[in-house]
């Protein structure tokens, strides 16, 4: 069925690729407006945490949107439509985060590539790292969460400044500059968090999610992550993985599971409707941004300020919890 669907939505890419032909490419940078000034590159993404990082490193010299740009549109299962089609071959440039994030759109975004619009991604330096710092399955497959760990995504800062710098040349001293203070933040995003997950003991470090959006979190900030889907929300979790995880929680006394943005909430009350079944209670302990980040004009608005609202959510109920357990 996802074949299938892919097929679709590159038919449909290819197709509006037709009538866009003839307006000139779209590849040449340097744009001018109707008096002689320059126009910012327009700049369409996927997600909103790419449009975040694409605004961080191509500040005034890019103008940027993105397709899914809302904390509640799940990347994992998204198809784009016509107007998303039409969207994409209006820009300039097109970046997506890649490591099959954006499952349906991988049709789209090599159809684009081979009829000559620009196509970023932002994951492609990651991809050829050795040794390489991606998280694998078994079966070899990346997770793609990587913007939750501050020096991953850092490299991918770096990495998106070369690529525009290739398409724009011109802007190439302010895309190193724009990189380099990513990396500061990114680094100072950091350490904040280090400092503000320090009340929670380590035997309280256990993150349960609704999928597991979460292990390069783990990673960085030394936690145990459980999920009841796995890296893609298309997953369905077996009856298994549920009772696992009612065992676990019930066992080690966990009082907090947590809800995210973008995914459903039905797998995370099954745990605390099986956690009550057996005497214990289980609460929410708060509602996580995993494949978003928050709306425009908020705090949460960039990936730093997303990350952040994580990890006071998680230090917050699981310190608590851990008070409550002495």
């Amino acid at each position: 069925m996802k074949t299938k669907m892919t097929s679709v939505v590159t038919l449909l890419i290819a197709t509006s690729l037709l009538f866009v032909s003839g307006c000139g490419s779209s590849s040449d940078s340097g744009a001018t407006s109707e008096d002689g000034g320059s126009k910012p590159i327009a700049v369409v993404c996927t997600t909103n945490v790419i449009k975040d990082l694409v605004r961080q490193i191509g500040g005034e010299r890019v103008a940027v949107t993105a397709i899914m740009d809302g904390p509640g549109i799940d990347p994992h299962t998204y198809t784009p439509s016509p107007r998303d089609t039409n969207a994409l071959t209006a820009a300039d440039v097109v970046v997506y985060s890649g490591l099959h994030l954006e499952g349906q759109f991988d049709g789209a975004l090599e159809s684009l590539n081979n009829r000559g619009i620009p196509v970023i991604c932002v994951t492609a330096a990651l991809s050829s790292e050795s040794p390489g710092r991606l998280i694998r399955s078994e079966g070899g497959l990346a997770d793609p969460h990587v913007w939750f760990d501050p020096d991953l995504w850092a490299t991918c800062g770096e990495s998106l400044a070369a690529q525009l710098a290739d398409f724009d040349p011109a802007g190439k001293q302010e895309y190193m500059a724009a990189a380099a203070a990513f990396a500061q933040q990114m680094a100072e995003t950091k350490a904040a968090a280090i400092e503000r997950l320090r009340s929670v003991p380590d035997d309280r470090r256990i993150l349960v999610t609704a999928h597991d959006a979460f292990e390069y979190f783990s990673r960085a900030f030394q936690f145990q992550v459980e999920a009841v889907q796995g890296i893609s929300t298309e997953s369905e979790p077996g009856l298994r993985r549920v009772n696992e995880l009612i065992t676990l929680l019930s066992e080690k006394k966990i009082a907090a599971v947590f809800t995210e943005q973008s995914v459903s909430d039905k797998n995370i009350s099954a745990l605390i409707e099986g956690c009550h079944s057996r005497g214990h209670q289980l609460k929410i302990g708060g509602r996580l941004f995993s494949d978003t980040v928050g709306a425009d004009g908020t705090p949460e608005g960039s990936l730093a300020g997303a990350l952040l609202h994580n990890v006071n959510e998680i230090a917050t109920a699981l310190a608590a919890d851990a008070e409550l357990a002495q």
